[in-house]
C-alpha cells in the first residue's frame, strides 16, 4: 500500500502532543481535533465518547466513530456517525453500547480526512470477584493558578480504572482576578464569563491544555460540578460572584449548565440528571450529588437569625430522599458519595483562623443533621465521604456531637463514616503562606484535644488520591507535585491510609 508524503506527514503528527508541534512551529492546518478526545460514566455495557471539532470553516457536518479492542483498529467493533452542529458547540458524544464488562477499548473520531487522536477507555467490571478497582479523585484545577502536572502523572499509572472529577473543572473569574501570576497563564476568554459562548471559551481553553487532554484520552471520567463551574459560592437562585448589574443568573446559570453538559464526557442530558450512581456488583455503589443547582438555599453566618432552619437546604428533600433511600437499601460493601464540599469540618485554636464554613455542609445543620441521623438510625455501614473544594487534604471521622463545631470524638472510635478530602489540583491553598504559618496551623489541626476526629491534614500540597477498592478494604494513597508554575515537575507519594470493611476502622 503506497501512501503519500502529506499523510505520512499528518500520521505522524497526530502522535504529536499538540504543545510539542506549537513549540516547534509545525504547520497542521488539518488537525480538526485540537480539544483532545474523552470517555465518561462507564457503565458494565456501555461508554460516552466524546470530541469537538474545531474549525473556523466547517466543511461537513457529519463526524464518523470507531471502537476496537486493539489500539490499531485492525478489527473495528463498533462504528458510527453523528451530526455536529453550533447548537452544540460542535461537541460530539456518543453513548456506545453492547459492550463487555471489565473490558479495555479503545476509539476514535473521523472528520474529513483527519484522524483524531486514540482514546482509551474502559467498562466496568460486573464484580470485583477478589480482583482491586482503583479509581483517581481530583478537583479543583484553575488554569491561572499552574499547571497541571498532577494529571500527566495520573495518565502514566495503567493500574488506574478511572478519574473522579469532583468539581471546579473551570474557574469563571476574568484574567488577573483569581490564579498566581507567575505561572504566565491567562483565561480565555479575558473576561469574566457570563453567556453561553464565554463559558463554552473557557472551557475550550482548558482543554488546550496537554497533561488535561492526556488524561481524558488515557481514563474515563466520572464527573460532577462544584460552584465554580456556574460561579463563585453558588446556589440555586444566586451567587456570591454574581451582582444584580451582571444580568439574569437563571440566564447566566443556563448557559453554564449547557456549556458543561456539551462539554464533559457525562451522559446527562439535563441539570437533574446529574445527580446520579454508579454501582459494581455487591461491591461499590457511587452516588454523584448536586449541591449547587438543584435546592441549595443562599450561605448564611451561624448568627443569623433561621440559620438551623428546616426550610434551609443544601441537597433539598428529593436529592435527600433519593440518598438516603438508596443508603439504606444497599448490599454494597462500600457506599461511596462523590461530595463537592466538606461535611464533617474542623476546630482551630483561639488564634487561628477558621477557613468560611458557612459554604460547607456545616452551614447548614438541619439536612446535615438529617444525614447523620439516618446514617445512625439505619445502621448504614461503611460510607465514606469523597470530597472536593477545600484544596487541601484532610482524613477525617464523621460523628455526631452534642455541640455545634465542637468535636469530642476519636477518631479511633467507629465512626458514622469516613471523609475523604483531595487536594486541588492547581487551585491556591496555604501554599502562599510562610513555612512557619504552614507548620503552625498543621500542628494546631493535629492536636487532639481540638480535632480528635482527625488523621491527617495536609493544607500546602497540590494533587489527588486513589482509592484501591477490594472487599476486604478501601487504600487511600495521597500524590503530591512539586511545582505549578511551569510544565516541569516531581511526583511524590505522601501519606497511605487503610479502611478494612469489617471493622470500619483506619490504620495509618
Amino acid at each position: 500500500m503506497k501512501i503519500s508524503r502529506r499523510k505520512f506527514v499528518l500520521s505522524a503528527a497526530l502522535l504529536v502532543p499538540m504543545s510539542r508541534l506549537m513549540a516547534a512551529h509545525v504547520e497542521f492546518r488539518a488537525n480538526y481535533f485540537l480539544h483532545g478526545v474523552a470517555s465518561g460514566d462507564p457503565l458494565q455495557d456501555r461508554v460516552i465518547i466524546w470530541t469537538r471539532v474545531s474549525a473556523g470553516n466547517y466543511p461537513g457536518t457529519t463526524l464518523r466513530w470507531e471502537l476496537s479492542e486493539d489500539p490499531r483498529f485492525l478489527n473495528i467493533l463498533k462504528k458510527g456517525r453523528v451530526e455536529i452542529s453550533a447548537h452544540t458547540d460542535y461537541t460530539a458524544k456518543v453513548d456506545v453500547k453492547g459492550l463487555k464488562a471489565g473490558c479495555k477499548y479503545y476509539y476514535r473520531f473521523l472528520y474529513q480526512a483527519a484522524i483524531s487522536a486514540v482514546g482509551e477507555t474502559k467498562t466496568l467490571p460486573a464484580a470485583l470477584n477478589g480482583a482491586d478497582f482503583r479509581m483517581a479523585v481530583v478537583s479543583c484545577n484553575n488554569w491561572e493558578d499552574g499547571y497541571f502536572n498532577s494529571f500527566r502523572f495520573l495518565a502514566q499509572k495503567p493500574e488506574v480504572d478511572l478519574v473522579l472529577h469532583l468539581g471546579d473543572y473551570i474557574y469563571e473569574y476574568a484574567a488577573g482576578e483569581y490564579g498566581n501570576p507567575a505561572s504566565g497563564r491567562i483565561n480565555e476568554p479575558r473576561n469574566e464569563v457570563f453567556t453561553l459562548q464565554d463559558y463554552r471559551t473557557r472551557y475550550a481553553c482548558y482543554r488546550t491544555d496537554a497533561d488535561l487532554q492526556h488524561l481524558h484520552a488515557k481514563k474515563p471520567f466520572y464527573l460532577i460540578w462544584d460552584d465554580h463551574e456556574l460561579a463563585n459560592d453558588a446556589y440555586q437562585n444566586g451567587a456570591k460572584n454574581h451582582q444584580s448589574n451582571e444580568g439574569s443568573w437563571e440566564l447566566r446559570k443556563k448557559a453554564a449548565i449547557q456549556a458543561y453538559l456539551e462539554w464533559m464526557p457525562i451522559r446527562a442530558k439535563n441539570a437533574t440528571e446529574v445527580r446520579r450512581k454508579f454501582e459494581i456488583g455487591d461491591d461499590i455503589s457511587l452516588y454523584l450529588m448536586d449541591e449547587r443547582s438543584s435546592d441549595r438555599t443562599q450561605q448564611m453566618e451561624n448568627t443569623q437569625p433561621g440559620f438551623n432552619g428546616g426550610e434551609r437546604s443544601i441537597i433539598g428533600e428529593s436529592q435527600y430522599g433519593w440518598l438516603a433511600n438508596e443508603l439504606k437499601n444497599s448490599k454494597a460493601t462500600w457506599k461511596l458519595i462523590g461530595n463537592q464540599v466538606m461535611f464533617s469540618g474542623y476546630a482551630v485554636a483561639k488564634g487561628f483562623k477558621l477557613p468560611k464554613y458557612n459554604d460547607w455542609w456545616l452551614g447548614y445543620p438541619y439536612e446535615r443533621t438529617k444525614i447523620l441521623d439516618m446514617l445512625e438510625r439505619e445502621k448504614v455501614g461503611n460510607t465514606i465521604f469523597l470530597t472536593g473544594d477545600h484544596h487541601e487534604s484532610f482524613v477525617l471521622a464523621v460523628h455526631k456531637e452534642e455541640k455545634f463545631m465542637e468535636y469530642t470524638k476519636s477518631h479511633q472510635q467507629r465512626p458514622l463514616a469516613w471523609e475523604l478530602l483531595t487536594p486541588s489540583i492547581t487551585s491556591k491553598n496555604a501554599d502562599r503562606r510562610s513555612e512557619s504559618e504552614i507548620i503552625a496551623f498543621e500542628n494546631m489541626l493535629h492536636n487532639k484535644e481540638i480535632n480528635p476526629h482527625l488523621v491527617y491534614g495536609d493544607i500546602k500540597s497540590h494533587g489527588y488520591f486513589i482509592a484501591t477498592i477490594n472487599k476486604k478494604s478501601i487504600q487511600i494513597d495521597y500524590y503530591f507535585v512539586d511545582n505549578l508554575l511551569t510544565n516541569v515537575a516531581n511526583e511524590y507519594k505522601s501519606r497511605s491510609f487503610t479502611i478494612d470493611a469489617e471493622t470500619f476502622v483506619m490504620s495509618v
